[in-house]
């Protein structure tokens, strides 16, 4: 073998065993490119008279190299691994600390290519299991396409030859659910009903208060001030014109997320891609899912849409990523593939519910919340007359959602409910305005809990609280059930109860 290639096999395992080069610039400060502008700038203000231009920023130039030359080492000594059975990281100061995760304990792998890092072919990989760690995941690598193949094959556990089950949402579906049923879409048509209405307000209040200033005292009038006055209403505009670009470009990347959906299963794990600009691939240890979550609004309810999205330690983690499983589809869609992606789920029947003798339970506050608005009129109206009577439209307005939150604790009476069989539990439940049934085997569950308050205590109803297992103890509260039969449910399961 000749020395070049020698060398080159050399290089070719060094950066084997490397985080990809791009990882250079998260090791040194974020705020250390402002201190290169400057020192550009002089440099070109001396005519690229390097001399002199180092001598008189020397000091800077030799800190900004030690920061980069600092982190070059931290590079060249954190890395990576990968074993037969797991992988192993050497991470820390100097690479110091060695940290190992055994395929068998991951519970998710997320594998993150963004726009800018695609031409650099890097990776972003976050691996997770459920111990618990002072960082946010576990092990987070950066990797280069070729690295982060072969960590994708080794964790992956699918076979040529073995059967998989594919399942990608209809695009059509995606766009006109998402139209027609998104609480960001009616959360901005009323946000932006309602300050277009301040705007208008504001803007006759500004018209009269500038009247009545310029009809008692002309001469002493500031035109600034008066300037001042009549910027106020735009302001509010613009605000409300950024607020709502936000929420619209906050729908429209929610939708580049689901808009390649794909989710294929094979005997023991989930493979999730999805993304558009930022383009995402997740292994998913389907026996460490810890529950399966159909989740609703109400509209979606009645229209017989919903989506299903899955809790496993590690998916969705962050704010800007998805946990779903089925995107939004109808019943029917979404019980097919179901079938096919979870055979083995759990469904068990509700054996506790709500009804109809409890909407009072569900509603007292909400109705509460309703009452402020009309309150609120009627202070304006005893403290200043008719002068603030335009504020009238901008409250009813405002009590829009909450009238729709007292029909959405009406309907949530009736879906209420909690359920046990041999190997599962089933629970119902709205929190807030998003309507919820869990699907969860009985080993996920590590403890529950039943509190009641003086007034359960008469009504003879109580709050049962369902821990689930995980990374960080987390819980479903159902509120308002009866309880001498969630007692008895619960006695009969061999759950420990604390009242």
């Amino acid at each position: 073998m000749s020395r070049m290639n020698k060398a080159r096999n050399a290089v070719s395992r060094f950066f084997r065993h490397r985080q990809h080069p791009i990882k250079l610039i998260s090791y040194t400060s974020r705020n250390l490119w402002l201190l290169l502008i400057p020192l550009s700038r002089y440099l070109i203000a001396s005519r690229f008279d390097f001399q002199a231009w180092f001598m008189a920023n020397w000091i800077d130039i030799l800190a900004i190299s030690f920061i980069f030359a600092f982190a070059i080492v931290r590079w060249v000594t954190i890395r990576f691994d990968i074993e037969p059975d797991g992988i192993v990281a050497h991470t820390g100061f100097l690479g110091m600390v060695r940290t190992k995760v055994f395929f068998s304990q991951i519970t998710s792998v997320s594998f993150c290519q963004s726009w800018y890092s695609r031409p650099l072919s890097a990776h972003t990989i976050y691996i997770e299991t459920n111990a618990r760690t002072l960082s946010s995941q576990d092990l987070k690598l950066v990797l280069s396409t070729k690295n982060a193949n072969l960590l994708y094959d080794f964790i992956s556990t699918s076979e040529v030859d073995k059967p998989k089950v594919t399942f990608s949402p209809r695009k059509s579906h995606l766009l006109v659910f998402s139209l027609l049923f998104s609480s960001t879409l009616s959360g901005m048509l009323v946000f932006g009903t309602f300050m277009f209405e301040a705007y208008r307000i504001v803007g006759i209040e500004t018209e009269r208060e500038i009247l009545d200033r310029v009809n008692g005292e002309l001469n002493r009038i500031d035109s600034r001030f008066l300037n001042l006055f009549k910027t106020i209403p735009t302001i509010i505009l613009i605000i409300a014109g950024m607020i709502l670009l936000g929420r619209l470009l906050s729908f429209v990347s929610n939708l580049a997320r689901h808009w390649s959906f794909t989710v294929t299963r094979n005997d023991s794990q989930f493979y999730v891609r999805s993304g558009v600009l930022i383009k995402r691939r997740h292994i998913i240890n389907q026996s460490k899912v810890n529950y399966y979550d159909l989740n609703q609004t109400l509209l979606m309810k009645i229209f017989k849409i919903c989506s299903v999205r899955l809790d496993c330690t590690g998916y969705g983690k962050s704010s800007r990523e998805i946990d779903a499983l089925i995107p939004i589809t109808t019943y029917k869609q979404m019980n097919a593939s179901l079938k096919l992606l979870v055979p083995d789920l759990p469904k068990p029947k509700p054996e506790v519910k709500t009804g109809s003798s409890d909407v009072h339970r569900f509603v007292t506050i909400p109705i509460i919340l309703c009452a402020l608005p009309p309150a609120i009129i009627e202070l304006s109206k005893y403290f200043f007359g008719n002068r603030f009577s335009d504020l009238n439209a901008l409250i009813v307005i405002a009590a829009i959602p909450l009238i729709w939150f007292v029909i959405v604790k009406t309907a949530a009476a009736f879906n209420t409910s909690v359920g046990f069989s041999a190997d599962g539990c089933v629970i119902n439940y709205c929190r807030w305005f998003q309507f919820h049934k869990i699907f969860l085997p009985k080993a996920n569950i590590s403890k529950i809990r039943i509190t009641r308050n003086p007034l359960q205590m008469v009504s003879h109803t109580c709050n049962l609280w369902i821990y689930i297992v995980g990374e960080k103890s987390h819980w479903h509260k159902i509120k308002y059930m009866p309880y001498e039969q969630v007692r008895e449910v619960c006695l009969r399961e061999g759950y420990l109860m604390f009242d």
